[in-house]
């Protein structure tokens, strides 16, 4: 996941100006120098104004997830420097005011739906296991605890003892390891400087809207059975500056990712068919998205020779199958061909993705 994402390679990309917090679709918190009696880095934010809904309206959901994962770095980074200089571990002490936090049908949809859990998992368990811990939410009001147990039974052990939730009579908790002096007086301490910029709710206006119809209209339709995957290749046989791009809706969440065979290989198939992508390198980052309010497209160069697989996986639901409806195509040498999934090519205008 790394590789495929350039984590270490890239700059460093502070909250200001990272898209998701630049465009205010999440509450954005500054990182304090301060820390807790255990060198943990002082974060506070208010989750009154988050808007679930705003972002899955207003985004992609690949780029949700590759701009937390800039999130997340810039925080590793910051955790990284306190250990340097001080020669002692550090992580990030999260502080969440939830006074004034409204639940809707669209957040509890996000909960059941296994949203939520799948990035608490991605990102606090897989990816930055010890980087945020523990997160304090305060203020919570009683109805809070109905998603917080059904998030909890879909959480690994422990969750409770990350994520803790306190009422109003909080602060002598947080006094017990932080210094007055550090926690903001909104949450009752003397600190009058530490405040959070409040995320801005998206207007329907302003929703992600369908642009290229031409693009739409020749979309090819697969279906993807509960527990199934399915995949298109493409062989690049030289270094010719390839490029694989593609365009994709969905009716529902799915996995997808990009992964590369070298020149030579065997080929790595399981039951039915199925690619092995455990077996393969990936090349483009393998994340739940769902595809339908926002369509999904991108690109990624194809540098090597060998296959390339693009893979959409339903393995996660038992219940559902998933309907894709996909173009996908090879560019190379100025020339452009689609890939359709029986394994044809046939001549296409390059796709034109937008930024």
């Amino acid at each position: 996941m790394r590789k495929a994402l350039k984590l270490d390679t890239m700059e460093d990309i502070p909250f200001v100006k990272n898209p998701i917090f630049t465009r205010r679709l999440l509450p954005c918190g500054t990182i304090q120098n301060e820390t807790d009696s255990c060198n943990r880095l002082l974060w506070f934010m208010e989750y009154a104004t988050i808007n679930v809904e705003g972002i899955a309206h207003g985004m992609r959901s690949s780029d949700a997830c590759l701009f937390q994962f800039w999130q997340f770095e810039h925080m590793l980074r910051r955790v990284n420097n306190q250990e340097d200089k001080t020669g002692k571990l550090s992580s990030l002490r999260h502080v969440i005011d939830m006074n004034g936090y409204e639940i809707n049908p669209f957040t509890m949809l996000f909960v059941s739906s296994g949203t939520l859990s799948y990035y608490s998992q991605l990102f606090h368990y897989e990816n930055y296991p010890e980087l945020v811990t523990p997160i304090d939410m305060v203020n919570i009001a009683k109805w809070i605890h109905v998603p917080y147990k059904l998030a909890r039974t879909m959480m690994p052990a422990g969750f409770t003892e990350r994520f803790r939730l306190h009422d109003g009579h909080y602060i002598q908790f947080l006094k017990d390891e932080i210094k007055e002096e550090d926690i903001p007086t909104s949450l009752g301490g003397k600190n009058t400087e530490i405040s959070c910029l409040p995320a801005v709710t998206l207007k329907q206006e302003e929703y992600w809207k369908p642009t290229d119809f031409k693009t739409i209209e020749t979309l090819e339709t697969i279906h993807v059975s509960p527990r199934k995957m399915k995949n298109l290749h493409v062989d690049v046989e030289q270094q010719n500056n390839a490029k694989l791009t593609w365009y994709f809706k969905s009716d529902g969440d799915i996995y997808f990712g990009v992964f590369y065979q070298p020149a030579g290989g065997e080929a790595h198939h399981g039951k039915e068919k199925e690619v092995d992508i455990d077996a393969l390198e990936m090349v483009y980052p393998w994340l739940k998205i769902g595809a339908r309010l926002v369509h999904e497209q991108g690109a990624v160069e194809c540098v090597r020779p060998g296959r390339y697989y693009i893979v959409f996986s339903n393995k996660q639901s038992w219940l559902h199958r998933r309907t894709i409806d996909f173009h996908v195509q090879i560019t190379a040498e100025s020339s452009s061909k689609r890939i359709h999934y029986d394994g044809t090519l046939s001549p296409a205008e390059p796709l034109s993705l937008e930024s």
